[in-house]
């Protein structure tokens, strides 16, 4: 597995070289510490091929520990927000326990804005939806999307990594949201710990609300953790009003063992909220 920021310094380095130029002139792009990368072409989505990012704690190849992993979504916005945060508190933790040290897996698609909107619209979406959604005419891949996170993913990471693979957690923002929510109501073994932050849970009219009932109604335990966040300023048709509806709904059905932990950020919106529910978060679900 190579680290693609090494491997574009060697190369940048060489062409330096052979044109003669000084290497102090020479601009390098900026690079995570402790970070790889390495692809999966997918056969449970068209074909797809994923971009792994993976954030490794600083005292990783010190030590012979295995660590939680938490799997970001939106990996091409989200992980490098979500790593370096991580560290922060991470290493912030030999002062003031802040959270345990962690692997962060982000899953990626390696391209440009566009076609990430779209992919990720793909892959994220429960059904499709005819009102807020009728611009994404691929929508409706959740379930591929989930095979291909469990039976690709989950084996690669858990064979070249030490990993802990019953602590593992998933985060998600807006669609990556509404994804999150469908999987602790449809396979919540996948995850120990959800981050969900400002859901798009008015998708294919309010989708999860229905199956959170639907599971209450077979299931009256719910051993997880759930972080849920949205700031006021966010969409109320789309965000504020269904999530206020999936909140109380899940406090009214009390689900035994579940340790449910929303908050409203005053003065967020839909992008904004991200870092600061992320912060507040990882310390409610990485708890040293």
């Amino acid at each position: 597995m190579k680290t693609f920021c090494n491997v574009a310094m060697i190369v940048l380095s060489f062409f330096a070289s052979s044109a003669g130029i000084n290497a102090q002139n020479v601009k390098e792009k900026v690079c995570l510490s402790n970070t790889e990368q390495f692809s999966i072409k997918s056969k449970y989505v068209q074909g797809e091929n994923y971009v792994i990012q993976v954030g490794l704690p600083s005292g990783y190849y010190s030590t012979q520990k295995s660590y939680p992993v938490l799997y970001v979504l939106d990996g091409d916005k989200s992980f490098g927000m979500t790593k370096e945060i991580a560290d922060w508190l991470m290493w912030f933790s030999q002062f003031n326990n802040e959270i345990k040290d962690i692997i962060v897996v982000g899953i990626s698609y390696g391209t440009g804005t566009d076609e990430w909107w779209n992919k990720r619209a793909r892959d994220l979406t429960v059904g499709k939806d005819t009102i807020v959604g009728k611009e994404f005419m691929n929508a409706g891949g959740a379930d591929n999307f989930i095979m291909f996170i469990q039976n690709e993913v989950f084996p690669e990471v858990n064979k070249n990594y030490r990993t802990v693979p019953d602590s593992s957690a998933i985060c998600g923002i807006s669609m990556g949201g509404l994804l999150s929510s469908y999987i602790l109501f449809t396979q919540p073994q996948m995850f120990k710990e959800y981050l969900i932050i400002a859901p798009w849970l008015c998708w294919n009219n309010k989708i999860i609300l229905k199956l959170e009932t639907e599971y209450f109604n077979h299931h009256k335990e719910l051993n997880k953790t759930v972080y849920l966040a949205y700031g006021t300023l966010d969409i109320k048709e789309c965000v504020i009003n269904p999530t206020d509806e999936f909140i109380k709904n899940i406090k009214m059905h009390n689900f035994n063992g579940l340790k449910f932990v929303p908050q409203i950020f005053e003065g967020e919106t839909h992008v904004s909220v991200f870092s600061t529910a992320l912060t507040t978060g990882l310390r409610t679900i990485f708890q040293p």
